[in-house]
């Protein structure tokens, strides 16, 4: 499930890790502090948000070691500066990338550096990118296929939890698990602690459909006009305690995805090139390139800066999050 650019190398003190699996990104970074630290504390385990941190900020901490510590490991998480296309953060004017550029090629040899990025959608051309394709590690943490998601979540409910689960409920976890490992790992377990047999009707009881399905849905009833079909779908999520800042997010990548499409789309390109360009599949570049019909370059562009802006004031507290993501549903425009 994990395609490794290149195999780590524990002489290497810079790390770029991507993909779209949370939680196989936290375990290759929990195997990077069990080989580097004999004990993790506060003082040589470090963690910066990257959208809302200086590349400068936490290059100068890589540069010195507290006292008494003979190492130490700092993780740079969301590292927006390396997705393609590179969305807008009111921070960019301030970043010194030739700091970092220069720390990467002559790193710290007494400090891990480990840069995550949450997604698959990274610039391979960024110069960051290729310098530490040079000079430090890339993992790639690749989604798995069908097939293999099925094996997997066979092994994991049968072999590992040692459930005892009828084929259509095992079937219908792995449609709504949808790839994701800690969402299958959190439901499963759930599961198993919910009934000794586990049938189909337990898993529609238990297991919530694919939040990106959802998203998707809400993308789709917002590019169709449907706002109060979006605030609905939204309200009835909303008592599932579906926060909006994880919608925000995955919304943000439609409109993300919808821009890169409507690019190639210009410069020629077919569903089967898109979708080997963007590393989807050709009838999910076929239906959202009808989107592009009904709502304008304009929109789109504006849309982002309108999630971005609204994403960091819930997180800065500005706003109360329900609200003003309601607002933004009632509001939304397409052209």
């Amino acid at each position: 499930m994990e395609n490794i650019k290149k195999l780590l190398d524990n002489n290497s003190m810079i790390y770029l890790i991507y993909g779209n699996q949370t939680a196989t990104i936290k375990s290759r970074i929990n195997k990077i502090l069990k080989s580097s630290l004999d004990v993790v504390d506060e003082m040589n385990f470090v963690k910066y948000n990257g959208q809302n941190s200086l590349v400068q900020e936490f290059v100068d901490d890589a540069n010195y070691l507290p006292l008494g510590y003979d190492k130490k490991v700092i993780v740079v998480e969301n590292c927006y500066f390396l997705l393609s296309p590179k969305p807008k953060n009111k921070i960019e004017s301030d970043q010194d990338y030739e700091t970092l550029k220069n720390y990467i090629k002559a790193s710290n040899p007494d400090c891990e550096l480990i840069l995550t990025v949450v997604s698959s959608q990274v610039d391979s051309k960024n110069e960051i990118f290729q310098l530490i394709k040079e000079h430090g590690n890339i993992v790639q943490i690749v989604d798995p296929g069908v097939e293999e998601w099925k094996e997997y979540v066979k092994k994991y409910c049968k072999e590992n939890l040692g459930m005892k689960i009828d084929n259509d409920a095992l079937e219908e976890l792995t449609n709504r698990t949808s790839g994701d490992v800690a969402l299958l790992q959190n439901n499963a377990k759930k599961l198993a602690l919910y009934k000794e047999h586990i049938r189909y009707e337990d898993v529609v009881l238990m297991v919530a459909r694919p939040l990106e399905d959802n998203s998707f849905l809400i993308f789709n009833y917002l590019t169709q006009g449907k706002n109060g079909d979006a605030l609905a779908l939204f309200r009835d999520l909303k008592s599932n305690n579906v926060q909006p800042v994880v919608l925000i997010k995955q919304v943000s990548n439609q409109f993300r995805l919808l821009n890169q499409i409507s690019y190639l789309a210009k410069k020629g390109y077919s569903d089967e090139e898109i979708g080997q360009e963007l590393n989807i599949k050709p009838v999910r570049a076929k239906i959202m390139k009808k989107s592009l019909s009904t709502v304008s370059e304009k929109c789109i562009y504006r849309t982002l800066d309108e999630l971005f802006n609204l994403d960091y004031q819930i997180k800065s507290g500005q706003v109360d999050h329900y609200y003003a993501f309601e607002l933004f549903l009632i509001n939304f425009k397409r052209r």
